[in-house]
């Protein structure tokens, strides 16, 4: 039972260590340029330092252009959202009632 336990728990650690994807936030500049030679520009990996608005502490964001270009468009409809106004007026066709009068 033992070993079985054993084996289970190898098999996880040895699962969560086979991680294709390189930590881009951890490469240096160097190295992400030369993983990026060898791709299409829209796969390209770009890092950028930010901070969250609740900390001064700025951690290093890494994503590839496609994953940007998503990324700003989903900030750009939430602000789009969370500026527009809610109209609780009527339409003007049933305020102002049927056009044939």
């Amino acid at each position: 039972m033992k070993y079985l336990l054993l084996a289970g728990l190898a098999i996880v650690v040895s699962a969560c260590n086979s991680n294709s994807d390189p930590s881009f936030a951890s490469m240096s500049e160097m190295e992400l340029g030369a993983y990026n030679r060898e791709l299409p520009p829209e796969k390209h990996v770009y890092c950028v330092q930010e901070a969250d608005t609740s900390t001064f502490i700025r951690k290093r964001i890494c994503r590839s252009y496609e994953d940007w270009v998503a990324h700003n468009e989903r900030a750009a409809m939430t602000l789009e959202v969370l500026n527009s106004r809610p109209n609780y007026s009527l339409p003007n066709s049933i305020q102002n009632g049927p056009s044939g009068d």
